[in-house]
């Protein structure tokens, strides 16, 4: 053995090394409700697999980006989807926000929000310590570039599609 006392792996949780435990990461704590939901919430609101829910925002059926490695949706355009209504102009309401708050909208933290900031994945003005965004903006990104829906096809979400 190379070490001469076992290593507690409740230490390592603890002290901020590896991935946090489940329900403890930032997206966990996001609001089912809220305008912002991670793929395995909009799974349960679609009643479908997560992966089927990827496969479809990747393929333009829905609507959603991939911010970084993580996915996340608007709930209005989902809802809109759903319904087959067309997603892309949904009025969304303005405000100006704060790093502090898009981490809270998103589920993500600072660092990751800056990253995706610095790539122009998200859309924001200002410089690294005084970086805001708009509400707006942020939620119609979230729409994806998928495909506006014909009123006379079916609902690219069925009753009868795999779970």
């Amino acid at each position: 053995m190379r070490y001469k006392r076992a290593v507690d792996t409740e230490d390592l949780t603890q002290s901020r090394r590896g991935r946090p435990r489940r329900g403890d990461s930032k997206a966990d704590r996001l609001d089912p409700g809220g305008p912002v939901l991670t793929s395995e919430m909009a799974a349960d609101r679609l009643a479908l697999n997560p992966r089927t829910v990827m496969k479809r925002a990747r393929s333009g059926d829905l609507p959603g980006v991939k911010l970084g490695g993580d996915w996340r949706f608007s709930t209005a355009a989902l809802d809109a989807a759903v319904q087959g209504q067309p997603w892309r102009d949904l009025p969304f309401r303005d405000e100006v926000l704060t790093t502090k708050e898009v981490c809270a909208l998103l589920g993500m933290g600072p660092d990751k929000v800056g990253k995706l900031a610095r790539r122009g994945e998200l859309p924001h003005w200002g410089e690294t310590r005084c970086r805001r965004f708009s509400r707006a903006a942020i939620l119609r990104t979230l729409c994806g570039t998928g495909s506006v829906p014909d009123h006379d096809a079916p609902s690219p979400v069925r009753e009868d599609s795999e779970s």
